[in-house]
């Protein structure tokens, strides 16, 4: 097993939209804190939910580590992790494009990264997938 630390830094204002669409609204959050499920993860949430919102464009440095097992993390994939992050490629056939690949193999690397969660999909037209990248740095077996 190989623990993966991936880093990003982003703005107080965009860690506020991630609030808004994990929690829709303040008000929401708080109605949790008060019932039986809130927990400290959501009074940290609130706290800095709050805090953005003063100060939207202060950058905080965010981490998470995650733990892949039987993942081959070669050439390829770190190629295909920096184009997706640099060139963000509207689908997965552009990403084959810029390596000089065919889609296909191209289509299992990608879609095995984003099991083990070092990338993502958003849907875009025509049930189009767009791989996302959102870390700036992964720290590979620290």
């Amino acid at each position: 097993m190989t623990a993966i630390r991936m880093v990003r830094k982003i703005k107080g204002k965009e860690k506020v939209k991630e609030f808004e669409d994990k929690y829709k609204n303040l008000q929401n959050l708080q109605m949790i804190l008060e019932s039986e499920q809130g927990n400290m993860l959501h009074q940290l949430d609130l706290e800095n939910w709050e805090h953005y919102l003063e100060n939207p464009d202060e950058y905080l440095e965010e981490g998470k580590t995650i733990f892949v097992e039987g993942i081959n993390l070669g050439e390829l994939e770190l190629d295909l992790m920096h184009n997706i992050k640099n060139k963000q490629p509207n689908s997965v056939s552009e990403l084959a494009r810029m390596v000089n690949r065919e889609a296909g193999a191209i289509s299992n690397k990608v879609n095995s990264l984003a099991k083990n969660g070092l990338i993502s999909f958003k849907h875009g037209s025509k049930n189009r997938k767009i791989p996302i990248l959102e870390y700036d740095k992964l720290e590979i077996g620290f």
